[in-house]
């Protein structure tokens, strides 16, 4: 029996292209990628508040709200150290990872009062910024174990730290911050890792037309 022969499929036009369905609510383009990998400023709000009936909330609440303000990466912010505050010039030194741009970043006001409170209540001279209930710096199972528990407290999903660096990235540029400040900020050695935060929500070409 002769092998039957496929059927001849109609020729492929320009608006055959796959259209994806439109979200007004998503907050990024959904085509370009799904929204899992950072948070909004609101979430991130929500998630420090998720910390406050934790073992320790000043300095679980401090971390998250370090973490998303300096983009720290996990390990970053580990090793971050007291003495690399500067509390009269709002400042504190950014130790980057990964062959990263090292720098002072400024701490804003709010940050600022957090972290005088946090440090105000230490009774200890340990070297570290985020210590553990054994006297040593944060281990990177704690810093998750924190957050989870933060995620589930504010009724978020699933939360590891990287989404805190990238929830910066994003919101530095949806603020319409350069490209190459953005770059610099989160210590990024190459321009194509900050490209990832090009992609824009659809509020940002609300006022094209206005």
């Amino acid at each position: 029996m002769a092998a039957q022969r496929p059927k001849p499929q109609p020729a492929r036009t320009s608006n055959d292209s796959f259209r994806p369905s439109f979200d007004a609510s998503a907050p990024v383009d959904v085509h370009a990628r799904p929204k899992v990998d950072y948070l909004t400023e609101n979430e991130v709000m929500k998630l420090i508040a998720g910390a406050k009936h934790s073992r320790n909330p000043e300095r679980d609440q401090l971390l998250i709200f370090m973490l998303f303000r300096h983009g720290y990466r996990e390990s970053e912010a580990i090793m971050a150290r007291r003495d690399w505050i500067d509390l009269e010039k709002a400042v504190i030194w950014v130790e980057r990872l990964k062959r990263g741009m090292s720098r002072y970043h400024p701490l804003a006001g709010d940050e600022l009062r957090r972290v005088r409170k946090f440090l105000r209540a230490r009774n200890d001279d340990l070297p570290w910024l985020f210590v553990s209930e054994r006297c040593q710096p944060l281990s990177p199972r704690s810093v998750r174990r924190i957050l989870a528990e933060a995620a589930k407290a504010a009724k978020l999903r699933h939360v590891h730290p990287h989404m805190l660096r990238h929830s910066c990235g994003f919101h530095l540029r949806e603020r319409g911050h350069d490209i190459r400040m953005i770059q610099e900020y989160l210590g990024h050695a190459s321009i194509t890792s900050t490209q990832l935060y090009t992609r824009l929500s659809a509020k940002a070409f609300d006022a094209l037309w206005r």
